[in-house]
């Protein structure tokens, strides 16, 4: 099994997104681009299922999902929730 290489170069995006980056954001990163887009993807995947009435049928509590999720994010950044601020 090869090994996938991390999206972390400015010519893996579309040229006009990157431009677009560059010229908003000059210093930051094409990895933290790579990880906000997954970012949103995860948890736009999950609203939209939500959304679109995909989750209902398959789990009991979608905002327990949607939360677990969260904490899954968080704990992968290497984030944690406040003290007195359950998730």
């Amino acid at each position: 099994m090869g090994c996938v290489r991390s999206i972390a170069e400015p010519a893996d995006f579309e040229p006009g997104f990157a431009a677009l980056i560059k010229e908003s954001f000059p210093d930051l990163p094409p990895a933290a681009v790579a990880l906000a887009m997954r970012v949103w993807g995860r948890m736009h995947g999950l609203v939209a299922l939500e959304v679109y009435g995909h989750l209902r049928p398959q789990v009991r509590d979608p905002a327990k999902l949607y939360r677990a999720e969260l904490r899954d994010l968080t704990t992968t950044l290497g984030l944690t929730s406040p003290p007195n601020r359950p998730m």
